[in-house]
């Protein structure tokens, strides 16, 4: 096979998904990954005020609540049974820093994107 049928015989990243466990407590989610016009949006989205610093919390919660497919974190009767308005108010209420990392670690890991913080500090500059 040539190497450009190679490329033609690649998914679609929209149709990718994978499980990963998360812990024991809340065990496995069905991620997808992102594509680097989404992660780009979320960058410019995350910007605090007109300064190019980036608020790393805002881009987790986007980066979570756009690529997590299971459990779904925007639906709303969740939300409301969750007594939250957003899936961001949800992650920012129940889950851990840690649990943040590990969530996002592994949707850019889904991504071939190995270093968030490596990613982070390119974004800044």
């Amino acid at each position: 096979m040539s190497k450009l049928q190679n490329l033609l015989a690649l998914p679609d990243v929209s149709d990718i998904q994978k499980e990963v466990f998360i812990n024991e407590q809340l065990g496995a989610f069905i991620i997808k990954p992102v594509t680097e016009q989404q992660l780009q949006t979320y960058r410019l989205r995350s910007r605090q005020g007109k300064s190019d610093t980036i608020d790393a919390s805002r881009l987790n919660c986007m980066v979570i609540e756009n690529h997590v497919v299971d459990p779904d974190l925007r639906n709303a009767d969740f939300l409301a049974e969750a007594k939250c308005g957003t899936a961001s108010d949800f992650i920012n209420r129940k889950f851990t820093a840690g649990i943040t990392a590990r969530i996002v670690n592994e949707i850019m890991e889904a991504s071939d994107l190995t270093d968030v913080s490596e990613d982070m500090e390119k974004a800044k500059n």
